[in-house]
């Protein structure tokens, strides 16, 4: 009797016991808070789970820059083949995570924006692919200061730099009654002096998107395959296969490794040209153009469809 009544004071216990939640990350102190236009909200998260930013308009890109230690977010904010002066270009505290969310604003008389894509730092400026023209903003102060136009383009994708040029991919796409339909102008360009040179095109590139350049090499992956290539006197060259495809984002890390997202894998995968590429961030919807804080060792996933951005840690 004495062993039942234990095991019952046990029992009862235990059931009113409260579960305490783990405490979060820790926030820095003394990080001063960027002014905000409106209030998306930041959900810390445990060691094994993202950290979640909310309030976007289909986010398209993420860019870091290391030298303001500052994060852009590019949103398309409607269709992305619509040129409805409707976009916008977030800059975010990488300390406190708030959000200065239309710090570049298409609806300022001044300026015009319809649907951003990929960016890239180069001097003082921050360019920003959209549609068919390279747009160009001081990266202090979001300033409009002028366009590239890219002849014969349809949908600029993404940007990359190599500090002396710029280099920017165009998917071949428009809008068509059943989705995106084929233009014919996939290719990459490249810009020196806001002048464009065409350094690749056809059909074979298969929807150019991300884009990086490593010691003076272009590097590409292709949303109408699974392919990260590499562009060399003109031609695709180095192909190696993806797991899944509708490849999007394309950063490249201090070993020698890139990563990728697949829209098809809801997948970031890494892995080396020539190599096979793993999983590090999986069930992710729709991984658009992804940034990386190296700093921080943080990946940045924009969600296209979904409207969020989240941070993952990656060592």
């Amino acid at each position: 009797m004495l062993k039942r009544l234990l095991f019952l004071f046990i029992l009862i216990a235990a059931c009113q016991r409260e579960a305490v939640p783990p405490p979060g990350p820790p926030m820095k102190e003394g990080a001063p808070p960027m002014p905000m236009t409106t209030s998306p909200t930041a959900t810390m998260a445990t060691s094994a789970q993202p950290q979640k930013l909310t309030g976007f308009q289909t986010p398209e890109s993420v860019l870091y820059d290391a030298d303001q230690d500052v994060y852009f977010v590019s949103n398309i904010n409607g269709q992305p083949t619509a040129a409805d002066d409707n976009g916008f270009v977030s800059r975010i505290n990488p300390d406190t995570l708030q959000n200065d969310l239309k710090w570049i604003d298409a609806a300022k008389p001044d300026i015009i924006l319809n649907a951003p894509k990929g960016m890239a730092i180069l001097g003082d400026n921050l360019y920003v692919a959209d549609l068919v023209v390279v747009r160009r903003f001081d990266r202090k102060t979001g300033q409009p200061k002028g366009e590239i136009a890219i002849p014969g383009s349809t949908f600029l994708n993404d940007l990359a730099s190599d500090g002396k040029a710029l280099y920017v991919t165009d998917s071949g796409l428009k809008a068509g009654a059943n989705g995106f339909e084929p233009t014919g102008s996939d290719a990459v360009w490249k810009i020196v002096n806001d002048k464009p040179q065409k350094l690749a095109s056809g059909s074979d590139l298969n929807r150019p998107n991300g884009v990086e350049v490593v010691d003076g090499k272009v590097w590409v992956v292709s949303f109408g395959a699974n392919e990260l290539y590499q562009i060399d006197k003109g031609k695709k060259t180095n192909v190696t296969k993806i797991p899944k495809g509708s490849l999007d984002g394309l950063v490249h890390m201090g070993d020698g490794s890139f990563l990728v997202t697949s829209w098809d894998g809801k997948t970031v995968y890494r892995g080396k040209p020539g190599g096979t590429f793993a999983p590090v961030v999986e069930n992710v919807d729709s991984p658009a153009d992804i940034g990386y804080d190296a700093k921080r060792h943080r990946l940045l996933v924009p969600h296209f469809m979904e409207n969020v951005v989240t941070i993952h840690s990656l060592q």
